[in-house]
């Protein structure tokens, strides 16, 4: 069964937020922006004599909140992905230089680490690539096996 959804509009109103749910076509308030989801919830579950998790609830938040939000949560997206990509850059690097016959000491003094940091760094690149390895194995006897009963 499909469940029902709810539109909660949410505006500033001296103390307090109004939430507007137009598809009940009421108003509620919420004294804190916490508030709101619960507030709404309650509002159309007793309007609609249901529970107020048998809905799904959209919350449409003030323009200026809403930009807010967005570019917050975007940042935090650019961020995780800027943070893997230096720590994929940090293991290759570390690698390299331990390639290039670089002491662990070595390693940490070039790239601004303590030596154990720079031996911590190495292991994870190892037990990353370690398994890889161990994945494209079983994925290859996996696939040996499908062709195995398949025929």
């Amino acid at each position: 069964m499909e469940m029902s959804t709810y539109t909660a509009r949410v505006t500033r109103d001296q103390d307090a937020w109004m939430v507007t749910v137009p598809e009940v076509n009421r108003v509620t308030q919420a004294l804190n922006l916490r508030q709101v989801e619960g507030m709404a919830r309650d509002l159309v579950a007793v309007m609609t004599d249901s529970e107020p998790d048998s809905f799904d609830l959209v919350i449409e938040w003030p323009d200026h909140i809403a930009g807010a939000l967005d570019a917050y949560q975007a940042a935090g997206i650019e961020a995780d992905q800027a943070a893997e990509r230096a720590t994929k850059a940090r293991r290759d690097t570390a690698a390299m230089l331990q390639a290039e016959g670089a002491t662990v000491r070595d390693i940490g003094a070039l790239m601004g680490v303590s030596f154990q940091r720079a031996q911590q760094i190495i292991e994870s690149g190892r037990e990353r690539e370690q398994g890889r390895r161990t994945k494209s194995v079983r994925s290859k006897k996996a696939t040996k096996r499908h062709r195995a009963t398949a025929n």
